[in-house]
């Protein structure tokens, strides 16, 4: 797909549930936006999370090898 088409799509729909939010009453607004950030903070969590598990297994593959020297020759 193009890449525009698609910014617009998203920007649409953007746009469109900033809209029906602001609609809303205010007390069911600041529970949408203390919903989101929650969400927002998950996610930023577990995004946090994996790539700190990506590192560990980095890590644990690179080990130590063991090299054996012949000085006899």
């Amino acid at each position: 797909m193009n890449k525009t088409f698609v910014r617009k799509m998203i920007q649409a729909e953007r746009y469109k549930y900033e809209a029906i939010k602001e609609i809303l009453p205010n007390e069911l607004r600041k529970k949408v936006d203390e919903f989101e950030k929650d969400v927002f903070s998950l996610l930023k969590d577990i995004a946090l999370e994996m790539i700190h598990e990506d590192v560990e297994k980095k890590v644990s593959k690179e080990g130590v090898k063991k090299i054996n020297i012949d000085f006899n020759k």
